[in-house]
């Protein structure tokens, strides 16, 4: 498995694990409310940092037991998958981006809004990765 593809891995499984448990533990019987608002924020702190701190954690781990692998050139079939990628997770993207839309229309709270941004973006990136993933196991 090349370097490129082992981050793609803990990236996914990261970002599953960090915004799955924020989006379950959300207390959103307060989301309507202002409370809801920081409650988005206080729990966006340790996500943030457990993200970063895995996959630095990770590629540090994975640069030290492969070192060569870590500075090779991207090659066509790299830039052609992140394209594909790229491509696919502009769908949720643009879909998410017109669900904020007509939620500012409905007038849902900060802490609603927020999330769903929080949640396209989430998506977005999990289709990005996910198809990046796929493309390098089927070997184009």
């Amino acid at each position: 498995m090349a370097f490129r593809e082992k981050i793609h891995w803990v990236t996914l499984v990261t970002m599953i694990l960090a915004f799955g448990w924020y989006f379950l533990a959300f207390p959103w019987h307060i989301a309507g409310a202002p409370a809801g608002l920081w409650a988005s924020a206080g729990m966006l702190i340790p996500v943030t940092i457990g993200v970063i701190v895995v996959m630095t954690i990770a590629s540090a781990w994975m640069a030290i037991r492969a070192p060569g692998e870590v500075h090779m050139k991207e090659d066509e079939r790299d830039r052609s998958i992140h394209f594909r990628g790229t491509h696919y997770a502009y769908y949720p993207l643009v879909v998410g981006v017109w669900v904020n839309i007509f939620a500012l229309f409905w007038g849902v709270g900060q802490a609603i809004q927020l999330n769903l941004l929080l949640a396209t973006v989430v998506l977005a990136e999990i289709a990005r990765i996910g198809v990046q993933l796929y493309f390098y196991r089927r070997g184009h």
